[in-house]
């Protein structure tokens, strides 16, 4: 089970891959499964291309194209991607998340009344200060519903380097578990901070 902090945007669930195997083998992977019926899906100059790599491994590991996915995204985010540029090729990664009018500075909330984002009744969460957001269930009545995209550049991050040819799957998988597991410690490093102070309990202190 995946334990959140303000800071902790994105995690990693090894655990639940090996579980969700079908052979319950050590190198067994729910992950590596969709790699491999994806990997028509890579250019085979972007095998080789760290940054490329990443972006269609992430790709892979979240959802929809994994659900539950092999990266975790914290209940109350809307999305964190990862593209790249298209003026440099810079790898960019990109945090969406609702935000509430309570988490805005007392002078730029809303004018009027008005509906918000709501709490999901009923999704679950291992830590209740992290829900997931939802459309009011009250649509009588007027909403402003506001959302914030982050786009930062990961030019300081270490990509790792994959290989391009993989005669066993196995191969594969390490290559791109090592490319998202870099992209993951970079997000929460770089993006935690930013998104805390946006969302949460530090919310409308920037």
């Amino acid at each position: 089970m995946t334990t959140w902090s303000s800071t902790a945007l994105v995690a990693v669930a090894d655990d639940y891959d090996r579980e969700m195997g079908d052979s319950n083998a050590p190198l067994d992977s729910r992950f590596g499964r969709y790699l491999a019926q994806r990997l028509d899906d890579l250019w085979d100059e972007d095998r080789t291309d760290p940054a490329a790599f990443l972006v269609w491994a992430w790709n892979v590991a979240t959802p929809p194209v994994m659900s539950p996915g092999y990266i975790r995204i914290r209940p109350d985010l809307g999305a964190v991607r990862l593209t790249q540029s298209q003026e440099d090729g810079r790898l960019l990664a990109v945090i969406e998340t609702p935000v509430q009018h309570g988490q805005l500075a007392p002078g730029v909330r809303p004018p009027y009344a008005v509906r918000d984002w709501e709490t999901s009744r009923y999704a679950y969460s291992s830590d209740a200060s992290h829900l997931p957001l939802q459309d009011p269930e009250d649509e009588s009545r007027p909403a402003l519903l506001l959302s914030a995209t982050l786009r930062l550049p990961a030019d300081d991050w270490t990509l790792h380097q994959p290989a391009g040819k993989w005669p066993v799957e196995e191969l594969l998988i390490d290559d791109a578990k090592q490319a998202v597991a870099v992209a993951v410690a970079g997000i929460n490093r770089t993006a935690g901070h930013m998104v805390a102070k946006l969302v949460g309990s530090e919310g409308g202190h920037w």
